[in-house]
């Protein structure tokens, strides 16, 4: 990946005004929890969102970013911000009542500890043109980034109908609102979006009214192929492995499918796992995989490296981009990158004003 990839923030603050590392760190001064929360969180500040509103893509290539769980951001050469499942929430706990991975195991409630850290602002955008959500569950229809984007941007909202009867419940604009299910197409700006099927069975539990029945699937999750000039990129959501979707791998040419893997506890099916994984991909005819959820919470958490394992074992033409929260690539640029890496900002270190071993910068006339 090239070090112009990155965008540069201001090294003497984080976008707030906060001197993280320097005179407001190591000074004594009031502080209550208020003002504990503002300068702590987000983790990263605002330095992702100054990175997305920056940041201009190259023709021919597609800007991708890594929130971490199933939040994504895409864009274009001309400019386009889309978000997909973004999610800005917190740990949390489901019950019986609602949620469809306690009715497949009969847990009463389940806890979800989460594990990575915020590293955007859903305030703090400064374009967003869509924001697309593949199902109802909290982590990919969120009402902290529904809330923020209705009243911080004018970008549409959508998604299948479980979803949008929680953007509905949030108090996102009906005439902002865009109810899709499979078969159908957005133009959205300069990229061309497919709605396609998305088999994931526990959307079907959760919030279904009668023990024993599902929402039908098209109701409950959708996928999105987005056709852009860079690749076309299929977001699956939540899904589980389904013999059907060896008919969307007839049908479209994916280069890159993003869906979750993780670990099931004994008696619980809600992630795919490695083989799982592999199967999907096979059935698509997808060229490359990344992964979420493995990072999400404690209860799923898995080792990503065992779907290397899996497809190096199986078909060493399939490859995974291992990504880290907060990560930015750039596509089909990127499409062999591997394991991410954050950036060291090494072009930043000056060994010639070195206090150890140069001249210090003061006395070079270079203090700042």
């Amino acid at each position: 990946m090239n070090d112009d990839t990155f965008v540069q923030a201001d090294p003497k603050n984080d976008g707030r005004g906060i001197m993280r590392g320097g005179y407001l760190l190591h000074q004594d001064r009031p502080m209550d929890e208020t003002l504990w929360k503002e300068e702590c969180f987000p983790e990263w500040g605002h330095y992702i969102n100054r990175q997305i509103a920056t940041t201009e893509v190259e023709k021919g290539q597609v800007r991708l970013w890594w929130f971490g769980a199933g939040s994504f951001c895409i864009k274009t050469s001309k400019g386009s911000v889309f978000l997909v499942d973004s999610f800005a929430g917190p740990a949390h706990y489901t019950e019986y009542e609602d949620c469809g991975v306690c009715r497949t195991t009969g847990a009463p409630t389940i806890n979800w500890f989460r594990l990575y850290p915020q590293v955007f602002n859903p305030w703090r955008f400064e374009r967003v043109d869509y924001s697309f959500c593949t199902h109802q569950h909290a982590d990919h229809c969120d009402i902290y980034s529904v809330k923020a984007l209705t009243q911080t941007t004018n970008c549409r909202f959508v998604g299948p109908l479980s979803a949008v009867e929680r953007m509905r419940v949030f108090g996102a604009p009906e005439e902002r609102i865009d109810l899709v299910q499979p078969g159908q197409t957005i133009q959205a700006n300069d990229v061309e979006i497919e709605v396609v099927e998305n088999l994931d069975v526990i959307a079907t539990l959760t919030g279904a009214k009668t023990p024993g029945q599902r929402r039908p699937f098209g109701e409950v999750a959708v996928g999105f192929l987005f056709k852009t000039e860079g690749a076309n990129i299929l977001f699956l959501g939540d899904t589980l492995y389904h013999n059907a979707y060896v008919t969307l791998g007839k049908k479209y040419d994916i280069d890159l499918a993003i869906f979750n893997i993780g670990n099931n506890a004994p008696g619980g099916k809600d992630k795919p796992t490695p083989y799982d994984a592999y199967m999907i991909m096979e059935a698509l005819g997808a060229k490359r995989f990344i992964p979420f959820h493995w990072e999400t919470w404690g209860n799923v958490a898995s080792d990503p490296g065992e779907v290397e394992w899996v497809f190096a074992k199986r078909n060493p033409s399939m490859k995974m981009l291992l990504l880290q929260p907060g990560a930015m690539i750039t596509y089909p640029r990127d499409r062999d990158l591997g394991r991410y890496q954050h950036p060291n900002f090494a072009e930043n270190y000056r060994p010639e004003f070195s206090w150890e071993y140069g001249k210090p910068a003061r006395e070079a006339g270079e203090f700042r």
